[in-house]
């Protein structure tokens, strides 16, 4: 009897050991994810000339969280869910599982002057931190035609 509790105690520790499945980074490539908002969202660092300077921008209060959807090279946010607002179309240039760079889709959306200056200048590089439960903590980093680097920390989870 007690052979037979140790082998169903097993295999159930077994069971749940293999659902409860470690993400990597190619399982943040293609899917629905959301950003929540957070504090860190707002907060900015700039290095240049040698010195490094952080901010922390005034946030939409109205947004609880971004939803990415994202395909192979290509992502579309919405602020607060699908099909709510005007969305932002992205490309995904992939440099390797974990890093990517993003930049805006003028085909698909007219651009701000913001947009138009992240493109300018390469776009925002995207590499991850860590990968902690359903979460992907990540480094956006965008270097600027003048040599400034301008970085914010953040997180995107699988729905």
């Amino acid at each position: 009897m007690k052979k037979k509790k140790l082998l169903l105690i097993t295999l159930s520790l077994i069971g749940l050991n293999s659902y409860a499945q470690k993400l990597t980074c190619s399982d943040f490539r293609i899917g629905t994810f959301y950003i929540p908002e957070t504090k860190e969202m707002g907060k900015y660092t700039i290095e240049a000339n040698d010195s490094i300077i952080k901010l922390t921008g005034t946030r939409n209060l109205s947004i609880k969280k971004w939803i990415v959807v994202r395909e192979k090279n290509t992502q579309i946010e919405w602020k607060n869910g699908i099909g709510n607002g005007i969305p932002e179309y992205e490309v995904i240039e992939w440099i390797d599982d974990c890093t990517y760079r993003l930049t805006y889709d003028s085909s698909k959306a007219e651009l701000s002057e913001e947009k138009e200056w992240v493109n300018k200048n390469n776009g925002i590089v995207v590499t991850k931190k860590k990968i902690e439960n359903k979460c992907m903590y990540y480094t956006a980093t965008m270097t600027t035609n003048e040599g400034q680097k301008i970085s914010q920390d953040g997180v995107i989870c699988k729905e």
